[in-house]
């Protein structure tokens, strides 16, 4: 073997890798977004994404959720967090921390939706095309083999002529309000006719509803607010919050009940304040909310608070209100709430006997206040007040100036609605247009007759459908019957007078 080592012309040099694997590559950012798209219209995915969606729906449905707003309100979230924890003991905290308390709320969930959203767009820009050239550009030139092997097919022969017969067709196709769409590529007479081309796009539509009631929800979420917990102490203006710049005051508060005890009516009079201006009032009611300026206000429920100020060491009121009793211990037995102290990292349990328990320790007319470093078992200092009472604890003095009732609401701006119920509309008209407008197709082909005459075949693959089954039956014998009738009229104008 030799190899030839001769002076001749040299391979030029090149940085290029020989097995291409070192080499330089580049993706188009149009093939990026392909791939892009190609992932989400893929059946598999959505479906994923279908189960996801639906399993965290399950969690929520399974575990209590957190009421909006106590998430935001350290004070209110120790408290929920143990009005539960008699029934999840030591996995409370990991439940919360993991999010099964505030599934419908969670990034995970919200993740979730927005990539099922994208799913539903891919997949419906996808398929748009092929309704597209369905209901606008129909296939309609079909073999001889197509008229046989049709699932739905019949044929039938006329003495009629061709260009009559094709006549008759088109006149009782368009009686029936069915479009006819002519084919003269042959052989013979070429007809396709379909009703309600437009009812495949109803898929389209439902499937728009769905993306666009995700998209009034994130409105809400991103936009709008709802606290489940509003309380306002009777007598005593309480902030709004969420950037509203409203203060609201329950002037006063009334139940009633019926002679077996059920509730009658429960009405909060209710004032709203903006910049120091009355600007609205209202007598709320459980189904009569004050709306104003975006905003409502829902009577919800009521009960009993505690009226506390709290002093610093110079005399200073750095708080003076209503400390609503709104949460209960698992035995029933006690009513609690809990304020984070003004300045401090502590928060204060006031702690009340529920209605009609004795022996708690607590009489009637007497509140218990707990201080705790906030994340701390341990408190720093408690007593049981009678009401004019006052204890010191870390420097502070804590008063109970006196019981009073509270009013609760449900307060929210839901920017959303709006576009949610228009996309229930959405979803009504595409689920009707695609269960009850189906659209059918029959195509049918003419040929003349050796003899004389016109054959007549129709023939339609559409799937299983008794009533379509019926319907192809119905076109089939109510053509032979117009083109017989047809026939005999013409018979008889041909008859010489007597």
């Amino acid at each position: 073997m030799s190899v030839d080592l001769g002076n001749g012309p040299r391979p030029a040099i090149t940085d290029e890798p020989v097995d291409g694997l070192d080499g330089p590559t580049g993706v188009a950012p149009r093939q990026a977004l392909h791939a892009v798209y190609a992932f989400f219209y893929n059946k598999k995915v959505g479906l994923v994404l279908i189960l996801a969606s639906g399993l965290l729906a399950l969690f929520g449905v399974l575990f209590p959720q957190m009421p909006a707003g106590v998430r935001d309100n350290p004070a209110s979230l120790d408290g929920w967090l143990a009005s539960v924890r008699g029934s999840f003991g030591g996995w409370t905290e990991i439940l919360n921390a993991v999010g099964l308390f505030n599934v419908f709320s969670s990034p995970v969930f919200l993740v979730v939706m927005a990539l099922l959203a994208l799913s539903i767009i891919a997949c419906t820009t996808h398929r748009l095309p092929v309704l597209t050239q369905t209901a606008f550009h129909p296939h309609t030139k079909v073999t001889a083999e197509f008229f046989r092997r049709a699932r739905l097919n019949d044929r039938f022969t006329t003495p009629r002529s061709l260009a009559e017969t094709v006549e008759v067709i088109k006149a009782d196709a368009r009686a029936k309000r069915v479009r006819v769409i002519e084919d003269d590529r042959g052989p013979g007479a070429n007809l396709y006719t379909d009703k309600w081309h437009l009812a495949p796009f109803g898929t389209v539509v439902a499937h728009a509803a769905f993306v666009v009631i995700m998209a009034g929800f994130v409105v809400s979420s991103l936009t709008g607010f709802r606290n489940d917990q509003f309380t306002l102490t009777i007598g005593h203006p309480t902030e709004v919050g969420y950037g509203t710049g409203l203060v609201a005051e329950a002037k006063s508060f009334s139940d009633t009940y019926y002679e077996d005890g059920s509730p009658k009516d429960y009405v909060t009079d209710l004032v709203l304040y903006s910049d120091g201006q009355q600007v609205a009032r209202q007598e709320v009611r459980v189904n009569e909310p004050l709306k104003y300026d975006g905003v409502m206000f829902h009577q919800a429920f009521f009960g009993i608070a505690a009226v506390v100020q709290i002093t610093d060491a110079s005399g200073r009121a750095i708080f003076d209100g209503g400390v609503p009793l709104e949460w209960n211990t698992k035995d029933g037995s006690l009513s609690y709430g809990v304020l984070e102290v003004p300045g401090r990292d502590q928060e204060l349990f006031v702690i009340g006997s529920a209605s009609g328990r004795t022996g708690t320790g607590i009489e009637p007319g007497q509140i218990r206040i707990e201080v705790y470093p906030r994340g701390s078992d341990t408190p720093l200092g408690t007593a049981v007040l009678n009401q004019g009472g006052s204890v010191e604890v870390d420097g502070l003095s804590y008063t109970f100036e006196r019981e009073q009732q509270y009013t609760g609401m449900i307060v929210k701006r839901d920017p959303g609605t709006g576009i949610v119920w228009f996309g229930f509309l959405l979803l009504i008209v595409g689920t009707c247009a695609t269960m009850f407008f189906r659209h059918h197709r029959i195509w049918i082909r003419v040929t003349e007759e050796p003899e004389g005459g016109s054959l007549v075949q129709l023939a339609s693959p559409d799937r299983q459908d008794p009533g379509f089954t019926r319907q192809f039956g119905e076109v089939s014998e109510g053509l032979a019957t117009a083109l017989a009738a047809r026939e005999v009229a013409t018979d008889e104008r041909d008859e010489p007078d007597a």
